[in-house]
């Protein structure tokens, strides 16, 4: 792989990224709620569905599962229960100024968070096909793959957590000015919905 084809990976992976979902929803959500270090300690489950979903791509398993619509539509329907659920937990669930402490004194945990995100990610078939028809096409048949797929999938976790960051920032921004009950009750509300439509677009999903 040569240096110029890895800075063409890494702009359309960047864009990848930046493209709203799931993922973006919960980093933007967490740190509403909670500030920068919520919404990182979320990333780490994101990232950690990525790998799971990168090396399913590498042992060919990508390709498995993109021709078999059983295996895409009962990944796409449990990712879309969960976006449901959460969604609806979202939606419902009342906040006070005082909830909205650092981490430390909040009521959600560091675990919780990571599953969050995990799941999050984990079942959104979409990566898998999209990882599975992407990666492929930047790789030189005659160089060690495995060499390739480590560049590649550390290029792809590092400019993931990089834009998210930047996202979960910028919402940490707009949470300083609009720090009370109100607004945070309403941006419950806002992305439970918005989990809610995540999760109906993963049920239009078509194979």
């Amino acid at each position: 792989m040569t240096l110029s084809v890895w800075l063409t990976f890494l702009v359309a992976t960047s864009l990848f990224s930046m493209v709203p979902g799931a993922g973006m929803i919960s980093t933007v959500s967490n740190a509403l709620n909670g500030g920068v270090r919520r919404a990182a300690i979320n990333l780490i489950g994101l990232q950690l569905a990525i790998i799971v979903h990168l090396s399913v791509v590498v042992i060919g398993l990508g390709a498995l599962f993109s021709s078999s619509p059983i295996a895409f539509d009962l990944l796409k329907y449990m990712g879309a229960a969960y976006l449901g659920y959460l969604g609806i937990q979202r939606f419902l669930t009342a906040v006070t100024v005082q909830d909205e402490m650092p981490l430390a004194s909040a009521k959600v945990n560091y675990w919780q968070l990571i599953r969050e995100g995990f799941f999050i990610n984990l079942m959104n078939p979409k990566s898998v096909i999209f990882l599975t028809a992407f990666l492929p096409s930047f790789l030189n048949m005659n160089m060690p793959l495995n060499t390739q797929y480590l560049i590649l999938g550390v290029t792809v976790v590092v400019m993931d957590v990089v834009v998210m960051l930047n996202y979960a920032y910028l919402a940490n921004i707009c949470r300083k000015y609009l720090i009370n009950e109100r607004f945070l009750l309403m941006q419950n509300r806002v992305f439970g919905v918005l989990f809610i439509l995540m999760g109906i677009f993963l049920v239009a999903l078509k194979h």
